[in-house]
Formats: C-alpha cells, structure tokens, sequence
C-alpha cells in the first residue's frame, strides 16, 4: 500500500472521502471542490471553493487501553479461534498490513507475534472555503449528512483494512476577508474538528515457530515416601 503507515494512511483515508465533493451554481452544474493538507501556498494554484485539512493534536486514548497482552495470528482455524476467545487473536496491523498480508508473513504452519498496541485518537481540523454563500451552506450540508455525520461516523482505512469510528467534536463559523482581494471580498469558511480512532504499534512482527516435541518427566513429591518419575515425550 502507497500510503502504508501511522497517520499516512489516516490522512491519505480522510483526502479520500473529501476527494469528490461538488457544489453548482448559475455557471457550472458540477463544480468539484479542492482538497488540500493545511492552506496551499503562494505556489499552489487554487480555485474556490476548496477544503484544507490538518492533523492538530494526537491524544492517548487510555480508555480503550487494556492490560497487557501479547497478539498472535496464524492461519490454524483452530488456534485463531482459540486465541479471539482469549481476546488476543488479530487480523491486521495497524495502518500498515491486513489480513492477507498476514497471512503470507505466517505462511501455512506457522503464527506470528506482535505486541499489544497503544490506542490513540488523531484530531483534525478540516475547513472548508468558500467565495459565495450559496457554495458554502451546499458544502457544509453535504459534509454534515454525508461526509462526517454527528452520528453513526466512521471511516474505512484500506491499509490494514480497518473500519475505524470518527466522530465530529465541533463545527463553527469562521468568516474572513480575503487578503488576494485586499480584504474586500469576505470567505465564507467553516472549520470542523473530528476525531479518528487509531493506535500505534508497540513493536516490529515477530515469527513465531510451531512447537514440534514435548519432552519432559513427570514427578509427584510426596512427604513421606518416594514416588518413582515418569518420562513423557510427545510429538505434533
């Protein structure tokens, strides 16, 4: 995946559902609308009206934090549905493989190991900019009903193939006179903060081999007499 990675492929997710908005007016039916990382430079050329989006803040989410464990995945039916009852069976790997790239990394017989993640929440803010009033009330209902609902949020991150919840914590006004136009012309702007759940990996994967042979001697101690050991051996 070209966006592989922690807050690459969260940004590259958020880009993505932004990435085919459209407005129309008197002139033009289908206008589609910029999507930009923080506001474009002088270099940038750009064309209202046009959103821009920032990662502002990365918080510790310590309430989806569990004690500690250790993840494992491996292609054996019967011990990956052993390992989701114990709650440390995982498909994916946060924002960088799935579940079949999992599943080539462990290969047919073996499993592999990762330590348990750190859940966070990524906070964005994303503005939108607009010269007419008309394109900026269009935009900011079809952002709220369709693109980042109060309710019901989430967003899809293909990377690890994760299903993540987003939530909008605030929408305000923020109106501004444009500088190109000697602050004559107001913008009409709109800035929405949204959280997106993430979490970051504690450590690289590890290959995990299949025990083959159990060898071992069976002993029972007993205060007042001797009991003689047994040996045990068992192969898989």
């Amino acid at each position: 995946m070209p966006n592989a990675g922690f807050t690459l492929a969260e940004d590259a997710a958020i880009k993505n559902r932004l990435a085919n908005l459209r407005v129309s007016d008197d002139r033009d039916a289908d206008r589609k609308v910029q999507v930009f990382f923080r506001y474009p430079d002088g270099e940038t050329e750009r064309h209202y009206p046009f959103i821009t989006i920032e990662l502002i803040d990365i918080v510790y989410a310590s309430d989806r934090q569990h004690s500690e464990a250790d993840y494992y995945f491996t292609r054996d039916a019967a011990l990956s549905a052993a390992q989701q009852t114990k709650g440390t069976g995982i498909d994916y790997f946060p924002s960088e493989y799935d579940e079949e790239d999992l599943s080539n990394m462990a290969g047919e017989d073996g499993y592999i190991r990762m330590d348990q993640f750190v859940p966070v929440d990524l906070i964005y803010q994303i503005s939108t900019y607009c010269r007419s009033q008309r394109h900026d009330r269009e935009l900011s209902a079809h952002m709220l009903r369709y693109v980042f609902p109060f309710r019901r949020g989430y967003i899809h991150v293909p990377e690890d193939d994760t299903m993540r919840r987003l939530s909008v914590l605030d929408w305000r006004t923020a109106d501004l006179l444009d500088q190109e136009a000697g602050y004559k012309k107001r913008v009409f702007r709109k800035v929405m903060t949204a959280s997106v759940n993430a979490e970051i990996p504690q450590s690289n994967i590890y290959e995990v081999q299949k025990v083959l042979n159990v060898s071992g001697t069976l002993t029972d101690r007993q205060l007042d007499s001797d009991v003689p050991t047994n040996p045990i051996s068992e192969d898989f």
